[in-house]
């Protein structure tokens, strides 16, 4: 049931590369459009120049598009740029990708519906005005053509919500109806003998620098193909192979540069009587009505009649729909993708039997219903507002683009990743900074709109911050950073903007009044006179004063609120870090308690271990025993022997992990110790039928200072472990080789190779941590605190030890260390020291021993070589027996460490 409930709330599979293509091309290619060459492109550059701007500007986009397609490849999943800044910078850095881009698609969604206002009163007249009546900054909205908005946005939201299946085929149907509205237009220009651009004069505008002008329409290509990456977001639904989607998006971006530039074409083609060129119509269109103050429509109309009035209506409308129909389904892919990581609640995740992410299309639905009310006021604000949110998308997907080049060494998307965050900087530059290249980019509202903006994204991180149970969002400060930049950098910009519209106020209304004091009084004017127009004057100076200061009052606020905001996520923060401490302490308290029990319940299990191993060594000293007594002792030993092992395991890596072990650093011979492994280990791996080489290469300096019985428990560990897990008639390989050396101290190098059974390369990544063990072996052996061990003495050594494995073909274990070289060390002659008798009768004990059984065997065992013995049962008793005893009373004294009444 979790699996079926698991694929249910998954996207499905259902673009085809035809509504790929439809989604970048219909989102990058809107009404606007049809609009821009008249009241934009043409005014900057001319004909020449937008077709050169656009062409560039489109090769820019197919640059940042390879930055979209190569990180589609490593993460075909829904989010787009969000998806990858999380995965590669973090999730702070998917949270700020993810605020801006989902306005540029919720701000396309909202231009778009209010558009169609705009299209009705240039086709239709006014057809729709009627009901209700207002005026919103000089703009007339009637209930009619906000009754159209709505409906519009309804309609196109329950078709997204409808099913991906049926909203593609919308968006392939108006994108194709787009295309050939505009295909048909420029084809009939060209058989008339108007499609040479070169022909059209003046070519650009007059008396401007046309480098200049290419440049500026280049820098304008974020708001003209924003939005060729909303498929991005879709990735997930792709029912093709991903290294097909960078080919569908540059068919995407050529019709875009195409539609642009065809239309610019268009509207040049063409001109009304009584304009000498398109220089002349193009500076008089805000003196033109109705078609001809649309110079696209007017060619429309003009080269084809009516017919032509309609392919033009069903080419806007193809382009309103692609608009709304793919940046509903873009930005409700992105809120989706956002509420899968759980940063949203999980209604925003909700998937219906459709496919779609219904509730987050009815979020971006109600959100954008209030839009209408606002008329075609809020259009300027809100194209100004997604083209910012445009190119911070394109720097981040350049950027994290970059980042896996560098990681995979890509030499050509390391340049593309470059290019692109370059290019997106001076994008945003041109965007925010008023008349930057001389064009006053952006108006006073979209300022205003991006701070409040930016102060939202504020409060929703810290709505996310505060729900993120997994801690991953609050890791960043450079986040904090970026935002409180565009809050304040912003708001500057805005409070510049305001002072500039006031002053410009202050000087029209100047002008009007000197202007009707001439004409009303054409004399030199009075005393009185003069004083009257300064006093006109400073009423004019204080509104300016008054406006500023509630402008930068307005602005203080913004910042206070922001501050405030900021350092109550950095409160929450300190908070998490010392929650975060307390949880580091506990842990380390509770490893501790562990360590500790372990190590008691070692010793305590060693008791009855040593009485087990006692009495069997007694027991086999009996006479006439039954050989299966015989048997059955020895088994019994060798069990006894093997537990043993494992608890002095545990009983070391106690003393690792409470810091207790200690190097005890001697003179040693390596080429000695290197032949005592090799003479340790041959029976068995004869035994075993396994091939053992033992080698010692490059040994220059074989006399060290190192703790030679560390170093034997590290070889032992190693060794064993490859006895264990390589088969009969296999090999093991023990090379020791001096791997170089400075004046006092040399590298060598040890490897133990077996073409055993190797490990699955899950362990393999943690073969070193205490107590795992590799659960994909047929019999598993040990505690799994060998490897760590090793480990542990191999660190306190200063050196390293690697692992290369390979299931099935064997493991290889490398271990480097530095010894400090020393002189040949002092050898004990070992003559004579075989065979000679010790005679212990004259010497006496006291055993100290709490454990009854334990103090039977060691004097049973002490008393066989003949010692003489006298016994404790606890530490207090051992200390009364010595004070009350004569000097030479007792030779040795053998003691229990953990007893009772006394330790």
């Amino acid at each position: 049931m979790d699996a079926e409930n698991e694929h249910k709330n998954k996207l499905q599979k259902y673009l085809s590369p035809l509504a790929v293509w439809s989604l970048a091309f219909g989102c990058a290619v809107g009404w606007g459009a049809f609009v821009m060459p008249g009241t934009t492109f043409l005014p900057i550059a001319g004909p020449v120049g937008v077709t050169l701007g656009m062409t560039v500007g489109g090769i820019i986009m197919l640059i940042i598009g390879y930055n979209y397609s190569y990180m589609i490849k490593h993460f075909q999943d829904a989010g787009g740029t969000y998806a990858y800044s999380k995965n590669l910078l973090g999730y702070d850095h998917g949270f700020l990708s993810a605020w801006f881009i989902i306005l540029v698609y919720i701000a396309i969604t909202w231009a778009n519906s209010i558009a169609l206002t705009i299209i009705c009163r240039n086709l239709f007249g006014d057809i729709l005005q009627f009901g209700f009546q207002y005026q919103l900054a000089g703009f007339d909205i009637y209930f009619g053509e906000v009754l159209l908005n709505l409906s519009a946005l309804l309609i196109f939201g329950f078709i997204c919500i409808r099913g991906g299946k049926i909203a593609a085929t919308v968006q392939i149907v108006a994108a194709i109806i787009l295309l050939s509205g505009i295909l048909i237009g420029l084809g009939t220009v060209i058989s008339n003998g108007g499609g040479n651009i070169f022909e059209i004069q003046p070519n650009f505008v007059p008396n401007t620098d046309f480098v200049s002008a290419i440049f500026v329409i280049a820098v304008l290509s974020p708001w003209a193909f924003a939005g060729f990456e909303s498929v991005s977001h879709s990735a997930e639904e792709f029912n093709f192979p991903i290294k097909n989607f960078f080919a569908i998006l540059i068919c995407a971006i050529v019709a875009g540069i195409v539609t642009y530039v065809g239309l610019t074409v268009i509207a040049v083609s063409n001109l009304p009587t009584g304009y000498a060129n398109w220089f002349e119509y193009i500076n008089d269109l805000k003196n033109l009505s109705d078609a001809k103050g649309l110079p696209t429509l007017y060619a429309f109309e003009t080269l084809l009649g009516e017919t032509g009035f309609w392919i033009f209506a069903l080419a806007v409308a193809g382009g309103v729909i692609t608009g709304l129909v793919g940046n509903t389904i873009a930005g409700s892919r992105l809120i989706y993708s956002i509420a899968r990581d759980d940063l949203l609640p999980a209604w925003f995740k909700k998937i219906n039997k459709h496919g779609s992410p219904q509730n987050a299309i009815l979020f971006i639905m109600l959100l954008s219903l209030p839009i209408p009310f606002f008329g075609r006021t809020a259009i300027s604000w809100i194209v100004d507002v997604n083209t910012v949110g445009a190119t911070i998308a394109y720097a981040y997907t350049s950027a994290v683009a970059f980042k896996m080049a560098q990681n995979e060494n890509n030499f050509t998307v390391k340049i593309t990743g470059i290019f692109g965050c370059f290019i997106s900087l001076m994008f945003f530059l041109y965007l925010m900074i008023p008349n930057f290249w001389a064009i006053n980019a952006m108006s006073t509202e979209s300022y205003f709109i991006l701070i409040l903006w930016s102060i939202l994204g504020f409060v929703f991180f810290n709505y996310i911050f505060r729900r993120d149970t997994e801690r991953r969002i609050g890791k960043s400060t450079a986040i904090w950073i970026m935002m409180l930049f565009m809050i304040f950098f912003t708001s500057l910009m805005w409070l510049r903007e305001t002072t500039h519209d006031v002053a410009q106020e202050v000087l029209k209304n100047l002008k009007a009044y000197y202007v009707e004091e001439i004409h009303e009084y054409n004399i030199i004017p009075s005393e009185t006179e003069k004083a009257n127009s300064e006093y006109y004057v400073q009423q004019q100076m204080n509104f300016v004063s008054d406006s500023l200061t509630n402008a930068h009052l307005f602005q203080m606020t913004l910042i206070i609120f922001a501050l405030f905001i900021m350092f109550n996520i950095y409160n929450s923060m300190i908070r998490r870090e010392k929650q975060m401490e307390v949880e580091k302490i506990e842990a380390e308290q509770s490893n501790r308690a562990k360590s500790t029990f372990l190590s008691n319940m070692s010793h305590d299990i060693r008791t009855p271990m040593n009485a087990i191993i006692g009495y069997t060594n007694l027991v086999k000293q009996e006479k006439n025993l039954p050989p299966t007594a015989i048997e059955y002792l020895n088994k019994i030993e060798a069990s006894n022997k093997q537990l043993l092992a494992l608890i002095n395991d545990i009983l070391d890596m106690s003393r690792i992990e409470s810091g207790k072990m200690e190097l005890n650093s001697a003179p040693a011979d390596l080429k000695k110790f290197m032949s005592e492994v090799e003479d340790l280990f041959s029976t068995q791996m004869i035994i075993k039928s396994l091939d053992y080489i033992v080698k010692t290469e490059n040994l220059q300096n074989k006399f060290v200072l190192c703790d030679i019985n560390l170093l034997n428990r590290v070889m032992l560990n190693l060794i064993s472990n490859a006895y264990k897990f390589t088969p009969q008639g296999g090999k093991v390989f023990v090379t020791l080789n001096q791997t170089g050396a400075t004046e006092n101290f040399a590298n060598y190098q040890i490897k133990v190779r077996d073409t055993g059974i190797g490990m699955s390369p899950e362990f393999a990544t943690k073969v070193f941590e205490a107590y795992e063990r590799d659960r994909t072996v047929n019999k598993i052996q040990g505690t799994g605190l060998g490897t760590a061990i090793t480990k542990s003495i191999v660190d306190l050594m200063g050196g390293t030890i690697e692992v290369k494995t390979e299931l099935g073909k064997g493991t290889e274990f490398t271990v480097n260390l530095s010894f400090e070289i020393t002189d040949k060390p002092e050898s004990k002659s070992d003559e004579n020291s075989e065979n000679v008798s010790v005679d212990f009768s004259n010497m006496k004990i006291l055993l100290v021993e709490d454990n009854e059984v334990n103090r039977e065997i060691a004097s049973l065992i002490l008393t066989e070589y003949g010692f003489k013995l006298d016994t404790a049962e606890n530490g207090q008793v051992a200390v009364n027996k010595i004070a009350n005893s004569k000097p030479g009373d007792f030779d040795a004294v053998l003691m229990d460490i953990q007893m009772p009444v006394m330790n």
